[in-house]
């Protein structure tokens, strides 16, 4: 019973809600604009997601503590390999293991977005140049998003383990924007509807720097350690006054952004419903800004980012 309660602990649940945003967004949005909805494909993206989010994790604990990031002097929850709760062989064994689900996973949700498209494909074999046509650009995009597995994959390993990891150079960031953001909420809505929403970036961008900003929190709650053992993520290098300031735009720019998508997708008032969490976002930056009580304010980073994407996917459903 031990060894699973330290397995569940690595996976770190509490962070595997905010891998869900983008589907769960992008769902709420493909059924509202189309009333199109497929329940495979929420399970099956939601699974993908949940496994990759857990790999990230399970290869953050391995590489910050093969490389003494994770010590004594650390501030957030102690990590297994640190604390010695779990093998370095045993967690290369899970990295290993969560790799190969996640891409299983990802193949069957590639198999419900285009098997429709598919058996049309096969019984469309009449008109030769319509059948090459289609074959051509449903086969470029289902490599594509077989590409794009192996990238996420490899960039949930390649955050802190590695030679270079691109978690020790501040690009940590850049890849919560693109993964959160961009690729989850807008590469699931393709999934759904085989066409891109370019509108739909302004919410990419608004959802990855609500995420970006739950990494924030935690790189300024370790901003010395880090500082002291070599990892320099955004915080180590701007310093903490700026760091609180970078971490202000990336509550507040999401607000702007969503106001401009919901006024010119406008259908109903209630679109707007999110903007009841700009009093609570101002309190978790005024919280910021006076006390270092980083921990408690990861977790309101945290619920404002679930609570956005709730009321903006209810609000266009309304």
């Amino acid at each position: 019973m031990l060894e699973i309660y330290n397995w569940i602990y690595a996976f770190r649940l509490k962070t595997l809600p905010l891998s869900l945003s983008g589907i769960i967004l992008s769902s709420f949005i493909s059924f509202s604009e189309k009333g199109i909805f497929n329940i495979n494909i929420l399970i099956w993206s939601s699974i993908t997601s949940i496994l990759l989010q857990i790999l990230s994790n399970l290869a953050n604990d391995y590489g910050d503590g093969i490389k003494n990031i994770d010590n004594i002097n650390s501030i957030g929850p102690k990590r297994t390999i640190q604390s010695c709760m779990i093998s370095k062989n045993q967690m290369i064994i899970a990295l290993i293991i969560f790799s190969i689900l996640s891409f299983i996973s990802h193949m069957i949700l590639l198999y419900y977005s285009f098997k429709d498209h598919m058996i049309l494909l096969y019984y469309s074999f009449k008109d030769h140049m319509i059948l090459y046509s289609f074959f051509k650009d449903k086969m470029i995009m289902i490599v594509i998003f077989i590409i794009g597995i192996f990238i996420c994959i490899f960039s949930a390993i390649k955050y802190t383990i590695g030679n270079n990891p691109y978690g020790y150079i501040g690009l940590g960031d850049l890849s919560v924007l693109i993964f959160f953001g961009l690729i989850s909420l807008e590469g699931n809505y393709y999934l759904y509807n085989h066409i891109f929403n370019y509108k739909l970036l302004l919410l990419c961008f608004s959802l990855g720097f609500l995420t970006v900003s739950v990494l924030n929190i935690n790189n300024m709650r370790d901003i010395e350690n880090d500082k002291k053992y070599g990892k320099y993520t955004i915080p180590v290098i701007i310093g903490l006054k700026n760091a609180k300031i970078y971490h202000t735009l990336l509550m507040i720019v999401p607000f702007i952004l969503s106001i401009i998508y919901v006024f010119i997708t406008y259908k109903s008032i209630y679109q707007y419903i999110f903007i009841l969490l700009i009093i609570p976002t101002i309190m978790h930056l005024k919280n910021i800004y006076h006390n270092h009580d980083f921990n408690h304010e990861l977790n309101i980073a945290i619920y404002i980012n679930i609570l956005y994407t709730l009321l903006m996917g209810i609000g266009f459903i309304l």
